[in-house]
């Protein structure tokens, strides 16, 4: 590794770990979602039904299944979503985000925007926007094609 590469990763690491923890703190003291939380509602948000299978939430949120179970019932149990049984899937069921949980994020995404474009956004130029979105293809594509990542676990298996 040459000092230049030594020098990048160590960049990335601190920004990384500085901001990703700032916003999660933001989210948690603006709203009281949990980053697991909120990031989990913004996955069901994100579909094009607001619900999921629990199977697509883990691969979406590259989480253990076992993860996304305990996390559903801990949101479910706080009035967040609900679930229902899957009549496909009997190991799987379908989760939605509840009318609480939307006013959650209704109230969190204004925040959310404004803090990830005041600490992220605002400080770069387009053009160093448009590196930063290469980078990331070029680094998830080869850890997707060489490594498997965000790939589910049942695709693994297929593969192997």
């Amino acid at each position: 590794m040459t000092l230049q590469q030594l020098r990048a990763w160590r960049a990335f690491h601190k920004l990384r770990g500085q901001l990703l923890p700032h916003l999660s703190k933001k989210i948690h003291k603006n709203t009281g979602l949990t980053p697991s939380e909120f990031f989990l509602l913004i996955t069901l948000i994100d579909s094009p039904t607001a619900s999921l299978h629990s199977s697509e939430i883990a691969e979406k949120l590259d989480w253990e299944k076992s993860r996304v179970s305990h996390q559903i019932s801990r949101m479910e149990e706080r009035g967040l979503l609900t679930r229902s049984v899957c009549e496909s899937d009997a190991r799987s069921c379908l989760v939605e985000v509840s009318a609480s949980g939307r006013k959650y994020l209704k109230k969190a995404l204004p925040n959310h925007f404004l803090d990830v474009k005041h600490c992220f956004a605002d400080l770069l130029t387009p053009a160093q926007m448009d590196t930063l979105i290469d980078i990331s293809k070029i680094v998830t594509a080869h850890l997707h094609d060489e490594h498997g990542v965000g790939i589910s676990q049942d695709a693994r298996s297929l593969k192997a």
